[in-house]
């Protein structure tokens, strides 16, 4: 069983990762420890925010996540032969995934710390459980059923916001029911994972759940390149794909209609018009809205090109005009999805928040995809190992978001101003434009595409 456990592990980070992450949580960690004292109150009270925030959504995605919640189809396949009973299976596919997503976690610890003190240490196990148990307990249920249950778990997660004290996060609000409720959710998911979970049935399920049928045909009118990709890609939306911290990744990818997207931020923004509508101090607020739509162009930038048939798409236009439609078309898709935000700004009075969910996020998403499409390709059943450029690369892809930090507390009379405003916009387009026009990069970064084993 202690070989299970660590296949595992091994299986979803790498040896090398796992001392890098525990090295930079340790230091930043005591970091956190030292200044949780002497910051300012605003500060931790960001930190609280960022802390639910984060958590939250942590435990909303697990049971979508196969391979950080429990197993993909390989694993199944590798763990079918082997000669255990489920029990010891099913155990060490939870243990495994608690110890994975603790070191995970671990990486955060300096916000945890930053809102809690070294109590915030203390929350770290708690919900690693979870998100590893509730994928275990969830796991015959259909997405549908899964999202409603999703939506449930949300609103009792981000209550504490409202100093709900029976919320599992509202330690973060100084309610030590916090802890409890936290810890006894936590081993509650877990028992219920040893006792309901079934292997044999999971691996059936997993691998059933692949194999669908073509709903409903695309009709392409039109035999220019551009309209074609623009198409499919407001059509269908592609979003998860590359989720990647600093050298760890998994690789998951689901297509959605947009249309339904589409729906669920509409819906989403009106219901954060009467929230906001009735909150004071709504500039410091409107930031997590923003960060929000940040939040979702990174999962659909994190989805391209794994699953576009290249090979394909290069027989009808160069590797330079795949890329300028490809990314282009993803760009208006973003814009799209995030207008009804935008449409929530104005009616706000946030002219420059708005102008980020339609321009500033959909440019920033360019940049996005273009540094993962040369850099991020591998093959989808290996973990990622930690190398300087994909460090490097990491670091890059959180400069387009400092402008937007910047515009969520500027003050409404600056941005406004023309000058300010377009700073901004010139700023986005530099780091854009190139990629866009850049016909080297896109030549040696297609034939990395196509040449790789995936």
């Amino acid at each position: 069983m202690f070989n299970l456990i660590k296949f595992v592990i091994f299986s979803r980070i790498p040896k090398r990762s796992i001392l890098f992450y525990l090295g930079f949580a340790i230091i930043f960690g005591y970091i956190g420890y030292i200044s949780y004292y002497e910051a300012p109150h605003y500060v931790n009270v960001e930190f609280k925010y960022l802390s639910v925030f984060y958590l939250t959504m942590m435990i909303a995605v697990s049971p979508f996540n196969t391979r950080f919640g429990l197993a993909t189809k390989s694993d199944s396949d590798f763990l079918a032969l082997l000669p255990f009973d489920d029990d010891k299976i099913i155990a060490s596919l939870i243990i495994g995934s608690f110890v994975v997503n603790v070191i995970f976690l671990s990486i955060f610890m300096y916000w945890f710390i930053e809102a809690l003190g070294i109590a915030g240490v203390i929350i770290i196990p708690a919900f690693a459980l979870i998100s590893s148990s509730l994928p275990a307990v969830l796991y015959n249920l259909d997405n549908k059923r899964k999202i409603l249950i999703d939506i449930v778990v949300i609103i009792w997660f981000i209550s504490a916001i409202f100093n709900f004290p029976l919320s599992p996060l509202s330690m973060f609000y100084g309610y030590l029911e916090g802890y409890i409720i936290s810890y006894t959710l936590a081993f509650a998911l877990f028992f219920t994972a040893l006792k309901k979970f079934n292997f044999s049935s999971y691996s059936n399920f997993t691998i059933s759940s692949e194999k669908g049928e073509v709903k409903e045909e695309i009709s392409f009118k039109s035999s220019n390149p551009f309209i074609l990709t623009l198409i499919r890609n407001l059509r269908i939306l592609e979003i998860g794909g590359r989720v990647n911290w600093m050298g760890v990744s998994t690789f998951v990818s689901r297509r959605v209609e947009l249309w339904k997207v589409m729906l669920g931020s509409s819906i989403f923004a009106v219901v954060l018009y009467f929230v906001l509508s009735s909150t004071e101090n709504l500039g410091f607020t409107f930031f997590y809205v923003l960060f929000g739509g940040w939040f979702v162009m990174i999962m659909i930038s994190s989805a391209a090109f794994i699953t576009e048939p290249i090979w394909l798409d290069l027989n009808v236009m160069t590797p330079e005009e795949f890329a300028r439609y490809y990314l282009t078309s993803k760009a208006l898709s973003i814009a799209i999805i995030l207008s009804p935000f935008a449409v929530l700004s104005l009616v706000l009075g946030y002219i420059g928040e708005a102008l980020g969910f339609v321009v500033f996020i959909p440019l920033s998403s360019i940049f996005i995809m273009s540094l993962y499409a040369r850099y991020y390709q591998q093959r989808y059943n290996m973990p990622m190992n930690v190398s300087p450029i994909r460090l490097l690369v990491s670091l890059l892809t959180s400069i387009p978001l400092i402008p937007l930090i910047i515009l969520s507390f500027l003050p409404a009379y600056l941005i406004l101003c023309l000058p300010i405003m377009l700073s901004f916009i010139i700023f986005y387009l530099t780091i854009s434009l190139p990629f866009i026009f850049s016909k080297s990069y896109w030549e040696s970064t297609i034939e990395k595409i196509v040449t790789s084993v995936t």
